[in-house]
């Protein structure tokens, strides 16, 4: 039913102290890419460190089709795509996905190390560090989603679902599904990601926009998307109005915009109107770890929207997945019985 192009990589994560994010010039709430000075962190928690670690399925792509494929329950609702190591922990992330019921189409390459994230949790707070060494995930071969098994799942599937990450490797490759959606009348959805990318990557960035059916990002995002595309605004729900009144290929579909703000109502552009969806209240003390949670959202909106629910409801289930995403650690899903 669902097909992503994804960054695969696992997170390790753990909870650590300020000493820990100081070492290394880290920062709560934010995101970088590993550079050299970086490198010790995936060593020091991989291979054993005073910090409990946990080692989960990572990246933003798949944790949504994750959660999705939770929902969905009916095993290959969702096919994941991507480039993986030849090493251990790409078949272990594999295994696990399989187990969850995710089709796995990853393309292997045997000289590479798959990608991982250190996902540092501060103590007390309960933000998070991001440090991310891609490795593998930005390896991927236009030629691997052309070939016969992979672009049978492409074709067999009814959405498509990326991230603005793909957007410094593998825009041309967005652009071809991009394509096949417009010709077969299926739905493109893509999310923002990060406000860096409508910066450095504007270019790729509008190629991919006008075949975008749905567009899912958070408000940094949008407000730098606004300023960088020169939308002349700092009023929210005039970007957003604006981003769903952008050129696009498939006037079939109507363009919806959906707008996260953390403890703030998701604002969701459709129809010609934007329409406010309040979160679920949660204690401070709940909250195990907000990596994850825009990830949950899109997971459970992409799994009532491929079953053809009514948009309050996709969105209403995407509330709920992010609720129960920052109430443990990482993107783990609960067990079924």
């Amino acid at each position: 039913m669902i097909f992503g192009l994804v960054h695969p990589l696992l997170d390790i994560t753990a909870i650590v102290d300020q000493e820990y994010l100081d070492r290394y010039g880290l920062k709560e709430n934010d995101g970088i890419l590993a550079q050299e000075k970086h490198k010790e962190i995936y060593a020091e928690l991989l291979n054993g460190c005073r910090y409990k670690v946990k080692k989960i399925p990572g990246g933003a792509t798949q944790n949504a089709l994750r959660i999705a494929q939770w929902y969905l329950k009916k095993k290959h609702a969702t096919t994941i795509v991507g480039c993986i190591g030849g090493d251990k922990v790409g078949e272990d992330m594999r295994e696990q996905l399989e187990r969850e019921g995710c089709r796995t189409e990853y393309m292997v390459d045997p000289e590479a190390t798959t990608g991982l994230c250190a996902v540092l949790i501060s103590s007390g707070s309960n933000s998070r560090s991001l440090v991310t060494r891609l490795d593998a995930a930005n390896l991927y071969k236009h030629s691997h989603l052309v070939s016969d098994s992979v672009w049978r799942c492409l074709e067999e599937s009814s959405f498509f679902y990326m991230s603005g990450f793909m957007l410094n490797f593998s825009s041309d490759t967005m652009v071809v599904i991009g394509e096949h959606a417009v010709e077969k009348n299926k739905c493109f959805m893509l999310n923002l990601s990060a406000p860096y990318l409508s910066s450095l990557f504007k270019e790729p960035m509008q190629k991919v926009l006008p075949y975008c059916d749905i567009i899912v990002g958070n408000s940094d995002e949008a407000a730098t998307l606004a300023k960088n595309f020169e939308f002349n605004t700092t009023e929210l729900h005039d970007m957003i109005r604006m981003l769903a009144d952008m050129p696009k290929v498939n006037e079939k579909r109507k363009r919806i915009v959906l707008i996260t703000q953390q403890e703030d109502p998701v604002l969701v552009y459709s129809e010609g109107k934007t329409t406010e969806y309040p979160v679920l209240p949660i204690s401070p003390e709940d909250i195990v770890d907000t990596n994850g949670a825009g990830d949950g959202f899109v997971g459970g909106f992409l799994a009532s929207y491929a079953l053809n629910k009514p948009l309050e409801d996709c969105v209403r289930n995407g509330i709920v997945a992010a609720h129960m995403i920052i109430q443990v650690c990482g993107c783990t899903l609960p067990i079924r019985d």
